[in-house]
């Protein structure tokens, strides 16, 4: 009897990745397809289903309509997670760095010929996890790439790479769809009108991950942060009783995760006051209490976001920090730009 190779669908492409996805196939037709791209923007826009349905498709032995076919042996094998030729690294889980020996790794699959006689793919995300070590692994593979070797890297945020990374790379970009177009994704989703735009809005304008915000446990637990926030802010909590509350790691969310939904307030909040419009509440409410007027009074709001933009990025990299003294921290920088 055959063995049954269980089936899982080729990813779909989101409507707005037609264009990167028509100028990328292009490329690979006409053998013109990079050792390594660099599929960059914010988390949220599918850069990961794209990297895997292009994979899937230099792989396929019969291509259709543009796309991986599906049903060929190199789909099943390919579905199946057992491709020779396709190797995907990612950290052991999630928030956790790539570390060098991953990277290292690399080196036998590149080396080797074929398995099948086509291309070969390596997927790695997310490519800003690399620490330094692993990073420069990875260079020297970049630096003298194998034959038929095509490296998709996927980053949330190119900026933290290597400079001498990226410049090996051809940067496919991923901007925000525009609005009507991701609302009427989420739209075909489930969510109603007004969950889908204050999600998208959340989400910087990225759906998958407003879809992601959009989740009845996650909307709690985003809504219970803003609450303790304006709590800090008005003096009712104090810091101490915030970071403590906070610092426990929780199923819904991460800690990182809490800091983009604080940078998230803090850009609409910015919004709202440069341009002098309406918006949720709560966030107006913050507003009100900044001291002074105008875009002056901005200033110390982009101070402490790069605070959280810093702090971010050292737990994206693989820093462990110790969470209640971090929230701590935070949390009295955020008290500081309430007080009179």
């Amino acid at each position: 009897m055959p063995e049954t190779i269980e089936h899982f669908p080729i990813p779909e492409l989101m409507p707005w990745q037609t264009l990167q996805w028509q100028r990328l196939c292009a490329q690979w037709r006409a053998g013109r397809c990079p050792h390594a791209l660099l599929l960059a923007g914010q988390a949220g826009l599918g850069k990961r289903a794209f990297a895997e349905a292009f994979s899937a498709l230099v792989l396929c032995e019969q291509p259709r309509n543009g796309q991986a076919c599906g049903s060929c042996k190199d789909c099943r094998l390919w579905q199946a997670g057992s491709h020779p030729d396709f190797l995907r690294v990612e950290p052991e889980k999630a928030g956790s760095p790539l570390k060098v020996a991953q990277i290292r790794q690399l080196g036998d699959f590149v080396s080797r010929t074929s398995g099948r006689g086509g291309a070969r793919l390596v997927w790695l995300a997310p490519a800003e996890a690399m620490n330094i070590n692993a990073a420069n692994a990875l260079l020297k593979n970049l630096e003298e790439p194998a034959a038929s070797v095509i490296f998709l890297l996927i980053s949330d945020s190119p900026a933290g790479l290597l400079p001498t990374i990226r410049s090996r790379c051809q940067s496919v970009t991923f901007p925000s769809p525009p609005e009507e177009v991701a609302l009427q994704w989420l739209r075909n989703h489930g969510l109603d009108e007004q969950l889908a735009r204050r999600a998208l809005i959340l989400s910087g304008g990225a759906p998958l991950l407003a879809a992601e915000l959009a989740e009845p446990d996650l909307c709690e637990v985003r809504e219970q942060f803003l609450r303790e926030l304006t709590s800090v802010a008005e003096g009712s909590t104090s810091v101490v009783r915030a970071a403590e509350h906070w610092e426990a790691p929780s199923e819904q969310t991460s800690l990182e995760q809490l800091l983009q939904f604080w940078q998230q307030w803090i850009t609409q909040m910015a919004q709202l006051r440069s341009c002098d419009l309406t918006g949720d509440t709560q966030l107006m409410a913050l507003l009100q209490r900044l001291p002074g007027v105008g875009e002056e009074s901005l200033r110390p709001l982009f101070s402490f976001y790069d605070h959280l933009l810093q702090a971010r990025k050292g737990l994206v990299s693989g820093a462990n920090p110790n969470r209640r003294l971090l929230l701590e921290e935070l949390m009295i920088r955020w008290a500081r730009l309430f007080a009179v």
